[in-house]
């Protein structure tokens, strides 16, 4: 059995020596069902398929990281921004803490982007109407958090439209590799009916060299008999009446023998 790789790295490396060998011995076998022009773009387009989907799971993983330095920026701004608040309206939350944008009671940082980013912009108004709580040295204005939230807003765009991007060349990918392996297999079907077991050129299309199955027999186990077997001897049968009578004739020649030689 001929295995064909599922790993497109594998895939590609084992395509080309087929492609070598359609190229060299395609002709002389007469494989017109994969003829090498179309193997080679078979094969050309899966490599450039699997580039396109590395080149965007790249770019997908940078946008990630940009993505997180963001996010990071505006957790720490809005860590800030709530001890500002906290000077100008109270330490604990309170219904004057509403304006700035901390609704919730606990008053804490939320844990979803989302609310992070609407949160953000609120506290960016406060400041605007509100300048004189402003702290420019640790940078929490109404300019500086209106533009880590923006790039913020810009970054998880930019992320999701990577991660679209990745799935699709990822799809695009597959279906190459899919194409590639079964036109793989048709040329190992070709040669199976092409070529025997212990031609060599399997080895220049990148394939094992097949091994013969070894056949197996069924032996049908005949027993011999020097003779013919015979046919078995009648056997007398004695009933018990003939054996008591026998019995009586033997006892009287006993006696008659023994009183004529007394007698003597």
């Amino acid at each position: 059995m001929q295995s064909v790789p599922t790993v497109v790295k594998d895939l590609l490396s084992l395509g080309q020596r087929v492609a070598s060998g359609l190229e060299t011995y395609g002709p002389w076998l007469g494989m017109t069902q994969t003829p090498s022009s179309e193997f080679r773009r078979i094969l050309d387009e899966t490599e450039k398929a699997d580039e396109a989907w590395s080149d965007a799971e790249n770019a997908r993983a940078e946008s990630k990281a940009r993505m997180t330095a963001a996010d990071e920026a505006l957790t720490d701004w809005l860590a800030k921004a709530r001890l500002v608040v906290m000077l100008a309206r109270g330490e604990k939350w309170s219904e004057r803490w509403i304006d700035t944008g901390f609704e919730y009671r606990t008053g804490n940082v939320p844990k979803r982007i989302n609310t992070r980013i609407k949160l953000a912009r609120k506290l960016v108004v406060f400041l605007a109407l509100h300048p004189e709580y402003g702290v420019p040295f640790a940078d929490v204005t109404a300019a500086r958090g209106r533009s880590i939230y923006e790039r913020t807003i810009q970054a998880r765009a930019a992320l999701d439209l990577g991660t679209n991007s990745c799935m699709i060349k990822k799809r695009l990918r597959n279906a190459a590799k899919h194409a590639l392996r079964r036109t793989i297999y048709q040329v190992i079907r070709t040669l199976e009916s092409t070529i025997v077991q212990n031609d060599p050129r399997w080895l220049a299309f990148g394939l094992n060299q097949p091994t013969a199955s070894s056949s197996r027999r069924r032996h049908v186990h005949r027993h011999r008999f020097s003779e013919a077997p015979t046919e078995p001897e009648p056997i007398l049968l004695i009933t018990e009446m003939q054996s008591d009578r026998n019995s009586t004739v033997a006892a009287k020649v006993d006696a008659h023998n023994f009183f004529a030689g007394s007698a003597r």
